[in-house]
């Protein structure tokens, strides 16, 4: 009796193993982070109730939730840049802290509601094709994507803006400025990667605006 053929992986089969363990990697490292954010933030909404900490806790956690369900890609980006300024782009959001010796501004708490809405909102238009580093999950271009070409980091924008205002330390101030810088650099490194799609070529060349309508 002849032995039996031995079994191969094929290279594809090895790249969606390697796709899985990143992103089951990529899940536990931001599950440990928020646990250690949502700690101290409920440290602060019982010391001190504000309602903007608990809209941040709340805008945080709904991030954190759409990222543990997201689909996996059809094709990731292997740029090491691309890599970093996803994953510093994501978890940036976890080191915003209260700050105690302020209080509430209405426009701050507008600004924070308006953000968690467009959030939600971009999050049921993707789809669940959420993804930390630059990868086609398919083109998506129903709901916001009507009309801005990255709704989600607009809401990061909107959203983050108001606990700053809220929460005015120049430690917050900074963890924002260089948020929002990651967000553009990581939203220009997903449409270098999505443009080799003829999908994505033509939804970018009918949308113009990138972040925020009107502006950029």
């Amino acid at each position: 009796m002849s032995a039996p053929a031995p079994t191969v992986s094929s290279p594809s089969q090895s790249l969606a193993g390697g796709r899985l363990i990143w992103e089951i990697t990529c899940n536990v490292v931001l599950s440990l982070l928020f646990l250690q954010f949502a700690m101290e933030q409920g440290r602060a909404v019982t010391a001190d109730f504000r309602l903007s900490t608990l809209l941040l806790l709340a805008k945080v956690s709904t991030d954190v939730v759409f990222y543990l369900i997201r689909r996996l890609p059809k094709e990731t980006s292997f740029s090491l840049y691309d890599w970093l300024v996803g994953i510093a782009g994501t978890y940036a959001i976890v080191f915003f802290r209260p700050d105690t010796t302020g209080h509430d501004l209405l426009v701050g708490q507008a600004l924070q509601f308006a953000g968690l809405g467009l959030q939600v909102l971009a999050m049921l238009s993707l789809n669940r094709s959420i993804g930390m580093v630059p990868a086609n999950r398919g083109i998506q271009t129903g709901g916001l994507y009507r009309w801005i070409r990255h709704p989600l980091y607009c809401s990061y924008v909107v959203a983050f803006l108001g606990y700053v205002i809220n929460h005015p330390s120049a430690y917050n101030i900074g963890v924002y400025a260089v948020a929002v810088a990651l967000w553009v650099l990581r939203l220009r490194a997903e449409e270098r990667f999505l443009l080799q799609d003829p999908a994505y070529r033509e939804f970018a060349a009918r949308i113009r605006w990138r972040l925020v309508p009107g502006v950029f």
